[in-house]
């Protein structure tokens, strides 16, 4: 009997502990993976740059994320200036087919065209890139096509960056409203810095 219960009272402890573990992957951080529909699974508010542009921001212990969507057609890609307690100076982070980082007062130190080793240099931090999807040979000299994903996302390490104040700027550029105009996007609009805290 007494193995019975404790075989019992084991069983219950480990049914409540895969509970604990499936609620707790329910409300997993997102994936940097173009799909952004887990932010408001979240409880993020989003903050509205434009009438088809949506911001988010989310941190946990050890990362931030910052998300935005756009209209199909659009290409999103971003430079991002930030500030941070970890950091000597401002940085420059650009999304777009390559990745990279340089520091804002050392502009020479940005890659200087798509071939340089200069790209691919994140560190602490990642994106969904636009993605390189095989080539077009329809013409004399093949050409690399893209595919992009329906929103942009950022990861960034608070190992990296630092907690404590972040001061970020962000031009969100290639982005297409329903009519086909395609502009880009300044947040804030005013030429300020946003503010966020890292915790």
């Amino acid at each position: 009997m007494k193995f019975l219960r404790n075989f019992l009272l084991l069983g219950a402890t480990f049914f409540v502990a895969c509970s604990l573990t499936t609620s707790e992957n329910n409300m997993a951080p997102p994936l940097v993976d173009g799909h952004i529909e887990e932010y408001a699974k979240l409880g993020v508010e989003p903050i509205l740059l434009d009438p088809d542009v949506h911001l988010y921001f989310y941190q946990d212990d050890h990362y931030v994320w910052i998300a935005y969507d756009y209209n199909e057609g659009s290409w999103g890609t971003l430079d991002m200036e930030i500030e941070s307690p970890n950091l000597d100076g401002p940085l420059n982070l650009h999304i777009s087919a390559q990745i990279g980082e340089w520091p804002i007062n050392n502009p020479e130190l940005a890659p200087d065209g798509p071939e340089s080793d200069r790209w691919w240099n994140a560190r602490g931090w990642y994106a969904n890139e636009v993605w390189a999807n095989g080539m077009d040979r329809s013409g004399d000299e093949p050409r690399y096509k893209f595919k992009n994903a329906g929103a942009r996302e950022l990861q960034l390490s608070k190992a990296r960056f630092g907690k404590g104040e972040w001061k970020i700027k962000m031009r969100i550029n290639a982005v297409v409203d329903k009519e086909g105009n395609r502009s880009a996007i300044n947040f804030p609009n005013d030429g300020s810095t946003y503010s966020l805290t890292a915790g």
